[in-house]
């Protein structure tokens, strides 16, 4: 088996994921004190978060309120999570998890046959992109 990097929780990132998730922060501490959460899940989690509250539809095309563009938002990310772009774009862009596969849009897991067959999307997101 392949050695594979573990990921540890900083106290902020325990601090959002209780947030995100409705779980108290104690026990979120503790958990990741023994190392019984998916620290991988959980910062994935937490950069998908973190980048649709960033873009929030990209309001500042209407507004003008923000002058954030895709690139410095990404930059972001990468550098508070200490991810490379390549590693950043695998999370934000519907990367596989081992055997799962997820919908790219609704989120739904689907199987690989299906991911692969339709692009990355569960077959009722296929079904809807249909012109008919």
């Amino acid at each position: 088996m392949a050695n594979r990097i573990l990921f540890k929780l900083r106290d902020k990132d325990i601090q959002k994921a209780g947030k995100l998730f409705g779980v108290d922060e104690v026990i979120l501490k503790r958990l990741s004190d023994l190392n019984l959460l998916n620290a991988e899940f959980i910062r994935d989690s937490l950069i998908k978060s973190d980048y649709e509250r960033l873009t929030n539809g990209l309001r500042y095309l209407v507004d003008q309120e923000n002058a954030y563009t895709f690139p410095e938002i990404k930059e972001a990310l990468k550098n508070e999570y200490g991810l490379s772009m390549q590693a950043l774009n695998q999370v934000l862009h519907g990367r596989q998890n081992g055997n799962m596969f997820f919908c790219k849009k609704c989120g739904i897991r689907t199987s690989s046959m299906t991911y692969k067959r339709t692009g990355g999307l569960c077959s009722n997101c296929f079904a809807a992109t249909l012109d008919i």
